[in-house]
């Protein structure tokens, strides 16, 4: 187990110098120039000529790289073109936001997804066909239009929960946690059919095991055999795609910000991007991609621990 942690640790270093490379030289060939955008259409080319100075912008592409990569290796991101906030700052108190409704969102898949998924394993027929029906139609749901109306129907007609803003954890965790529901739903239920799917093939093949049959002599109910050893063996592919569904929902939390107004980094890199923020557009893409990575690997150590083979593999 060590030796797989420290292989995957290992390629951690090399997957964020080639991502914070193509991420400098994407933003490079991003057309516009902040400086005349900052400035206005008023502006003078002496006026441009000295912001574009001050900013740095007048160096050659590879020494602004060069600064911008040094920078990284002490944790500095850059400063905002806009704000003049730190990076890393803005990111900071964005960050906490997205992951939240991603890791809430993962959550809500697993627990839905794997509850029907094993529902439709063990009882079969009818309710099988049922439940991988209504699978099919979650997964055909588009996120934004499901946030439109849990809006209307939960936080209009039902004023069960908040529309809109942001309670942070440190704050009121219950309040934290009821503006984060509808967000929640809203970028989990895709994921569910995928888990459930999923779940429902490892279950139906693990229960034809020889060992199911023994457990299930040995006077072992069928609940417990299914709880306890069943699901355990059939997990390891449930984790990945369960990985794979957080990596989507970070994706998803960019458009549900927008709709359920949560300052999170989708939020901010939108802004960005409208306003030719390059250092917060390079430092939010980064920060995706390090959680991203991070995820995989955490997904990969999951799948290990709970599947002997793949560590001794």
């Amino acid at each position: 187990m060590l030796r797989l942690c420290l292989r995957r640790l290992a390629s951690v270093v090399p997957i964020m110098a080639i991502v914070a490379t193509l991420t400098f030289l994407l933003v490079q060939l991003v057309p516009g120039d902040p400086a005349s955008f900052l400035l206005g259409s008023g502006a003078t080319a002496d006026e441009v000529a000295r912001l574009r100075s001050s900013m740095g912008l007048d160096r050659p592409a590879l020494v602004q790289y060069g600064d911008w990569l040094g920078g990284l290796f002490h944790g500095d991101l850059g400063v905002s073109l806009v704000s003049n906030q730190k990076v890393a700052a803005s990111l900071g108190s964005a960050v906490p936001v997205t992951v939240s409704v991603a890791l809430l969102a993962t959550v809500f898949t697993l627990l839905i997804g794997v509850t029907l998924g094993t529902v439709a394993a063990v009882r079969g027929g009818l309710v099988d066909r049922a439940v991988m029906w209504g699978a099919s139609i979650g997964m055909a749901v588009p996120s934004f239009w499901l946030a439109g109306l849990l809006v209307f129907v939960f936080a209009i007609r039902l004023p069960v929960f908040p529309a809109t803003g942001y309670v942070a954890f440190t704050v009121s965790p219950g309040q934290w946690l009821s503006h984060l529901i509808l967000p929640m739903v809203a970028v989990g239920l895709a994921g569910v059919g995928p888990v459930a799917f999923q779940t429902r093939v490892g279950v139906v093949e693990q229960l034809s095991r020889d060992y199911v049959r023994t457990l299930a002599a040995n006077g072992l109910s069928r609940r417990r055999i299914v709880c306890r050893h069943v699901l355990r063996n059939a997990s390891g592919p449930v984790v990945t795609v369960a990985s794979l569904g957080f990596v989507f929902a970070l994706g998803g939390v960019m458009v549900i910000e927008a709709i359920f107004n949560l300052p999170g980094v989708g939020t901010l890199m939108l802004s960005a991007i409208r306003q030719h923020d390059l250092p917060i557009v390079q430092g939010a893409v980064l920060a995706f991609s390090l959680i991203i990575v991070v995820v995989n690997l955490l997904s990969d150590v999951v799948a290990a621990a709970l599947n002997p083979r793949i560590r001794f593999s």
